[in-house]
């Protein structure tokens, strides 16, 4: 499984241990938007699928990295998956992964 920070690799543990989650994968896909000047993509860093057969989609990053081009990407992120009816993540911390959260907690 790869990874690229410790905060992943963090996350992926816990996803692997969550007794919800059937399965995960990283960088499950691309994700491409036109931001109004450009073509712009995005690959998340986890979707995992649960075991009610919903679907999380998480990106790891701490609140303290996030510029404004990541944040429109993870907006991005968050209203694509809400058009398919899963629900979106932002992982800033060890332990924030709940995937079985209901999205306002």
């Amino acid at each position: 499984m790869g990874f690229e920070s410790w905060l992943e690799r963090d996350t992926a543990m816990l996803l692997d241990f969550d007794p919800h989650v059937v399965a995960f994968a990283s960088q499950p896909f691309w994700l491409y938007w036109d931001d109004g000047r450009r073509m712009r993509r995005h690959a998340p860093d986890w979707f995992a699928r649960l075991d009610d057969e919903s679907g999380v989609v998480i990106d790891c990053r701490p609140p303290g990295r996030i510029g404004p081009r990541d944040q429109e990407a993870f907006d991005a992120t968050e209203r694509a998956c809400a058009a398919v009816g899963w629900r979106f993540r932002l992982v800033g911390e060890v332990g924030e992964h709940q995937p079985t959260a209901s999205p306002a907690g």
